[in-house]
């Protein structure tokens, strides 16, 4: 018997293989122009081989597998399973992650792929970036390459994140450059010690598409390169208030007048006297400092203050890969010990935040988080509420307090 499912899984990848690329074959001329680059070190790599991209957009993945002959195993966030089509999708080759955990089940999915001769697909940055630039790399990265002892290829996507930035719902048609490098053989990890794994794959990562672009100078088509920039961009740096930055069309504007234009190239146009920044990601360190900052002034002045709140939101509940479904709906609140969702007066749901683990932003804005081996969403209710300063204040809070003691 399992023989037999292990020749029909085969047999079901390799047609959705062939299906996926028929689609893709059609989809990605009209919505994407890519380029390879240097692809002969894929196709001239015998056996499984485990992919490291940078990750800028969620086309990423499709875009690899499109352009190998065998079909690739993913590692993905399990968030993307919970859907109708989870169980093509898990039959298509995916292994299912919770994000920011160890996970047995996901080092076991990949160990049989890898014994089936399949290469596999693994963001070493654990998600998509926000500002076009590439992130720390999860740190045991490098002991599962190790443990892998499969050769190390990375793809360097260029212009992902121009195409179809993480905050966005619009695919703005500039173009992708897609760079194959080797950066490990098979038998130099047996030789290799952890940190020089480690060093040789995050060199291979390096890349901000806004320095790429400033040589490139590609244009965007697209009238609405600015259209949900708030979910990233949470604070106004002229009045320094939070969740008062609104977008349309190439604009991102704030009600104290302060207002930014996204070029035909997607470069923030400052006002000339109000304050600049010398990239996109300079302006989400600074903020996210500043909502740190805020937090610990708010625990030092206050016994039990609300460190942040977002009115109407839904909270999700999800066990692994089953679909989320909706629990209650009301006013979301962060205090130093607890997240709670409910209005006053009425139900209140509370989650004790030293019991909590695996914070994120799913996608653009949906809040994530584990208690009780259960995962939690916060459900925005408008596309124009940032989640990921959820994320920011969470983690904030929670290094504040380990610096403290009382986490």
């Amino acid at each position: 018997m399992k023989t037999i499912k292990i020749i029909l899984f085969v047999l079901v990848n390799a047609l959705m293989n062939l299906i996926s690329k028929f689609v893709l074959g059609v989809i990605i001329p009209l919505k994407l122009n890519v380029r390879y680059k240097n692809i002969r070190v894929v196709y001239s790599t015998r056996g499984p081989f485990v992919f490291l991209p940078n990750h800028t957009n969620q086309w990423d993945p499709f875009l690899l597998c499109f352009a190998m002959l065998r079909p690739i195993r993913w590692v993905a966030s399990d968030g993307v399973l919970r859907d109708l089509v989870k169980n093509l999708i898990l039959w298509g080759g995916v292994i299912p992650k919770v994000k920011e955990q160890s996970d047995m089940i996901t080092i076991e999915g990949l160990r049989k792929a890898i014994a089936m001769g399949y290469p596999v697909g693994i963001f070493p940055e654990g998600e998509q970036n926000w500002v076009g630039s590439t992130q720390k790399m999860i740190p045991a990265t490098a002991k599962l390459v190790r443990f892998l002892k499969i050769p190390v290829i990375v793809p360097i996507f260029k212009g992902g994140y121009l195409t179809k930035p993480r905050w966005s719902w619009q695919i703005r048609r500039t173009r992708i450059d897609v760079h194959f490098t080797k950066v490990i053989d098979a038998d130099e990890i047996k030789t290799m010690k952890l940190a020089e794994i480690e060093q040789r794959i995050a060199e291979a990562l390096v890349h901000d598409d806004y320095e790429w672009q400033k040589e490139n100078m590609v244009p965007i088509r697209s009238n609405k390169r600015a259209e949900h920039l708030e979910l990233a961009h949470y604070i106004c740096p002229s009045c320094e208030t939070l969740g008062t930055l609104k977008s349309e069309g190439n604009s991102l504007f704030c009600s104290c007048g302060y207002r930014v234009e996204v070029d035909s190239f997607g470069f923030f146009q400052y006002p000339e006297a109000g304050p600049a920044f010398d990239s996109p990601g300079d302006w989400v360190e600074w903020q996210n400092a500043l909502l740190a900052e805020r937090i610990r002034e708010q625990l030092d002045s206050s016994a039990d203050p609300v460190l942040l709140r977002d009115g109407d939101v839904t909270l999700m509940r999800g066990e692994r890969a089953k679909k989320m479904l909706p629990v209650l709906t009301g006013e979301a609140r962060l205090y130093k010990d607890r997240l709670e969702v409910g209005n006053i007066g009425g139900e209140i749901i509370s989650f004790p935040l030293n019991e909590t683990t695996a914070a994120n932003t799913f996608k653009q804005q949906k809040f994530e988080f584990r208690y009780e081996k259960v995962q939690y969403r916060l459900q925005q209710p408008n596309r124009s509420v940032s989640g990921y300063k959820w994320e920011v204040a969470y983690k904030g809070l929670r290094n504040l307090l380990v610096e403290r003691g009382e986490w």
